[in-house]
């Protein structure tokens, strides 16, 4: 499967197209302009399983022995803007194309018959402008307009309730005749209508037919003209190895496009192939994978953008909410609280763009916090808007520390407290790393900005956390996933080798993030990796813990959807490939060069199984969120979850495309192995790569200029020794880090 959005630019657009098309003869489906979930044209195709054969667009074609629909192709190619199939006939073959335009909001289908005589096509569309659960069991309503077809809304649907006038238009494209225009009629040998919810349109015969869809429930906005190849080369800075590169750098760079496409799906048009039923920014997802890739492209005005579209979303009390709709349109759509890291994220987003832009105007803009009525809302800057969540962030710690309380949850969703009582008592160690780094970031950035008595600060509340940290959450030389602070005073650490509740020893999180934000000494960090690999490493990478939570079939004792979720995989399955990359990250801050590199090919799912000898074959061009060992159930996956980490149970790949991850991915790759960062006016250079790269040629678009990098590597393979422009040595200065 893929899925396909229309422009060409980094910055959300209303009234832009999104598509899901499938190898089996699904040439477009929940068709959708702007909300990419209830702003529905065409339906969604729901299972693998081939059942259901009519949802989305379909072709059929008339051969000499009747029509034929057009399913499974003999062979199948996708690019980041469209697709092709190829059908081998008795009489001949048809090729056809799936296309989003990247300089105008437009879909086509266009029908080539490459070899045999000429055609007529039938196109069936199954309209959902209720939504496929409310699905119009009533005729379409279509006019003739503008040559084609325009499929109004009804009145009383999803669609028409939002747009009385609003529609979509399908038009032949040029050589193109529309023979007949009918209902689901048009499907039965007798000719009668069964009042199913069908647009069918007769391509009179042809060899070279098509159509065009454009969205018509809002005005298009104006869009930057660029065509596909353009696009894609600045989604990925340009960058490209060459043939005679090292194997690994080539299935990277053969990768990187798709990570790109995917982190912009997540980014501009939220939906997934598994998870196709979105249209909103999850706080905690759009101020990590968009920004980080983003900041890794050097495309700093559309985080800008994205930062104050964040901010318009913050309540006054200082919070965030877990999710929010990304469009203005359907603001009021939302949840009532969030988990307790949530606060953290736009703050350490922020911290991200002022330290690559140096913008401190940002700071002074003018935001408004959310109100339900627009016209009520407080605006004030958005450095106001930071003190307001810092000030949150300092009352939402566990009495007597600075540690911050669990709340609702962290990023873990499977780990909501089952007991209430439990948000106001119980820390989660990762939650306090990222609330250390987001202070410690945000003082980075203010401190360059010559804000030198808030940057103070800031970095003295981050002592503090750090000092709790390290004497409470630090027990025994391991840190605890988390730490129940009993009202006698007690402390009951959980996911450490104290724990007697939950009987799990290890947490990744905690772990890698102390390491990534320089909170644990060289030898401790060392200390730490090792017990990753001993206890949560498995042939596809790192785990979450180092056993599965225990299952009882649904009661919960501790934590809600980990014990109650009868599903093994994602979260649930322990190996969340979100975590592995911030896994990835702390071995590229440690320096271990090597083991860097290693885990970024873990994700890479082209020639997969080389690299990871149990995962299943599997398409190759897309991010999987996770790899979910093939257990029957979790109870087995609990029995025999070690034969997992042995290599010997099957790996399938989790949910497709839409995640934060992809765009972690891009950026671990392009600011983290190759080591170009931008900071301000200054480019940081460091990167971290093992001996077996030595020679790497590399040729990136940075600072409007073409570069080509050549990497000299020896020793530990990191820490430049020397750098040369042109032939010319460069002088440097170097960056503290604690480990290398």
């Amino acid at each position: 499967g893929h899925i396909l959005k229309t422009g060409g630019g980094f910055l959300p657009d209303e009234s832009g197209l999104t598509s899901t098309v499938w190898m089996n003869g699904v040439f477009h489906s929940m068709v959708t302009q702007g909300h990419v979930s209830i702003n529905r044209f065409l339906s969604t195709t729901h299972s693998y399983l081939g059942l259901f054969q009519s949802h989305g667009q379909r072709i059929f074609v008339e051969l000499a022995d009747g029509w034929w629909r057009l399913g499974e192709p003999s062979a199948f190619e996708m690019t980041p803007e469209g697709c092709r199939w190829l059908y081998r006939h008795a009489g001949g073959m048809i090729e056809i194309f799936s296309q989003a335009a990247t300089d105008r909001d437009e879909l086509t289908l266009e029908i080539q018959v490459r070899q045999g005589t000429p055609l007529r096509c039938l196109v069936t569309h199954h309209v959902a402008m209720n939504g496929d659960d409310g699905a119009e069991a009533y005729p379409v309503l279509h006019e003739p307009r503008d040559g084609g077809i325009f499929v109004r809304a009804r009145p009383e649907s999803d669609v028409g309730r939002r747009f009385p006038s609003g529609g979509f238009l399908l038009q032949p494209l040029p050589g193109t005749t529309l023979e007949r225009v009918g209902g689901d009629e048009c499907l039965f040998e007798d000719d009668v209508s069964r009042g199913q919810p069908f647009l069918c349109l007769t391509l009179a015969s042809g060899k070279s037919l098509g159509l065009r869809i454009t969205g018509h429930l809002l005005t298009a906005s104006v869009l930057l003209a660029q065509n596909a190849d353009d696009y894609w080369r600045e989604a990925v800075a340009g960058m490209n190895v060459g043939s005679s590169a090292p194997a690994a750098l080539r299935r990277m760079a053969g990768m990187l496009p798709w990570f790109a496409h995917n982190a912009l799906i997540h980014f501009l048009a939220p939906r997934g192939l598994e998870q196709y039923s979105g249209g909103g920014w999850g706080t905690r997802d759009v101020t990590q994978g968009p920004v980080e890739y983003l900041l890794a492209i050097s495309q700093h005005e559309p985080v800008r953008d994205l930062l104050l579209r964040v901010y318009r979303q913050q309540n006054a009390d200082g919070d965030w909410p877990q999710w929010f709709m990304f469009f203005d349109r359907e603001r009021n759509i939302r949840p009532g609280d969030s988990h307790g890291d949530i606060v953290f994220w736009p703050l350490l987003a922020l911290a991200h763009y002022l330290l690559a832009t140096g913008d401190s105007g940002l700071l002074k803009a003018d935001v408004p916090f959310f109100h339900d009525e627009p016209g009520k809302a407080e605006i004030t800057s958005v450095w106001r808007h930071v003190e307001r969540a810092l000030e949150l962030i300092h009352k939402r710690v566990i009495p007597g520390t600075r540690l911050a309380a669990y709340g609702h949850g962290d990023w873990n969703d499977s780990l909501q407290p089952a007991d209430p009582g439990l948000r106001e008592r119980l820390c989660s160690a990762w939650t306090v790393t990222l609330h250390y780094q987001t202070l410690m970031t945000l003082a980075q950035a203010l401190g360059d900005m010559g804000q030198a008595e808030e940057a103070g600060g800031l970095e003295e509340l981050a002592a503090r956390v750090l000092a709790d940290f390290r004497q409470r959450l630090l027990v025994n030389g391991v840190v605890c996933g988390y730490a129940h602070f009993e009202e006698d005073g007690r402390i009951d650490y959980l996911l450490h080798p104290l724990d007697r509740r939950t009987h799990l020893s290890y947490s990744l999180l905690p772990m890698i993030h102390s390491i990534i934000n320089d909170m644990l000494e060289p030898e401790e960090a060392r200390q730490h990796l090792e017990l990753i690999r001993r206890h949560l490493h498995g042939p596809d990478g790192a785990h979450l813990f180092n056993q599965p939570m225990t299952y009882r079939g649904g009661p919960m004792t501790a934590f809600q959807r980990a014990e109650s979720s009868s599903f093994f995989g994602r979260e649930i399955g322990n190996m969340y490939t979100h975590a592995h990359l911030r896994y990835a990250e702390a071995l590229w801050r440690f320096g271990d060069a090597e083991a860097f590199l290693g885990a970024l090919e873990k994700v890479i799912p082209i020639e997969i199984q080389a690299y990871v000898s149990p995962a299943a074959r599997r398409q190759v061009n897309c991010y999987y969120s996770s790899s979910d060992a093939a257990f029957r159930d979790r109870y087995q996956a609990q029995e025999e979850y070690g034969l997992a980490l042995e290599g010997k149970i099957p790996l399938e790949g989790g949910w497709r495309v839409y995640s934060s991850g992809a765009g972690i991915a891009t950026g671990l790759i392009l600011r983290c192995l190759l080591g170009i960062r931008r900071f301000h006016a200054t480019l940081v250079i460091d990167p971290v790569m093992p001996i077996s790269l030595d020679g790497l040629r590399v040729e990136v678009d940075l600072f409007e200029r073409r570069f080509a990098i050549r990497y000299r590597v020896a020793g530990k393979g990191h820490g430049p020794i020397s750098i040369s422009l042109n032939g010319s040595e460069l002088t440097f200065a170097r960056l503290e880090n604690p480990y290398r």
